[in-house]
């Protein structure tokens, strides 16, 4: 892939959960090793919109082009397999099994076995192998996920809300590793923590109520920028 080519297009996306309309011919792009933040309140439609995108729900029309493939209509797997990874808010891991075991299930069904290369950005997992899932900390499980996600070598991530319910120190923590992952894969966060948007962001894209309002550029307008009004 050429450098500074679009790695995700998003062309005119509607969605909907049954008749009520959520999302509203929203378009967006995201290039090869950027860092997208897209924020807004709750409800505006951010989360949605990362799931049409995976397939986790069905847009009503519109245009999702991945690697320059229409992905709109594959499994949310078969998206998967093909180097696009989602990481929800909830932070679910499975709870019953270790980290190891965790990561080990990411492994096979990616036919990527290299640990190490998530121990070298989240160094804290490697003390906590044989810790089950429910015994982590709500960073803990941040990390571990991330971990599951880079298995594979995607090619974009897209994190929903990856700072929600986090201590300030596991943020600071974050934000290094969010700039070391932008060296490897695209990523698209969805949040409201403008903070840590300001700090790890290439670009912006303000979401109000199912539509892109702006979109923002450059670090130091990114700095300045008056997001609260979108919150």
């Amino acid at each position: 892939m050429a450098k500074n080519e679009n790695v995700l297009e998003v062309k005119n996306l509607n969605a909907a959960y049954g008749e009520a309309k959520v999302i509203f011919d929203v378009s967006l792009n995201v290039k090869e090793k950027e860092l997208v933040a897209i924020v807004g309140r709750n409800g505006a439609g951010k989360t949605t919109l990362l799931k049409n995108i995976v397939g986790l729900l069905k847009p009503v029309s519109g245009s999702i082009v991945f690697n320059g493939e229409e992905i709109k209509g594959i499994p949310t797997y078969q998206i998967a397999q093909k180097g696009l990874k989602y990481i929800d808010q909830d932070k679910k891991v499975f709870s019953e099994l270790s980290v190891r075991e965790n990561l080990e299930l990411s492994s096979y069904a990616m036919n990527d076995y290299n640990l190490e290369k998530v121990m070298e950005y989240f160094p804290k997992l490697e003390t906590l192998m044989d810790r089950q899932g429910v015994f982590l900390s709500g960073g803990e499980k941040q990390m571990l996920m991330i971990g599951r996600a880079i298995l594979g070598k995607p090619q974009l991530l897209l994190i929903d809300e990856p700072t929600e319910g986090l201590a300030p120190s596991i943020v600071d923590d974050l934000v290094k590793t969010f700039k070391e992952l932008k060296n490897e894969t695209a990523i698209v966060i969805v949040g409201q923590n403008l903070s840590f948007v300001s700090r790890v962001a290439d670009r912006v894209y303000a979401f109000k109520e199912g539509k892109i309002v702006t979109e923002v550029t450059g670090k130091e307008d990114i700095e300045t920028a008056n997001f609260d009004k979108y919150l």
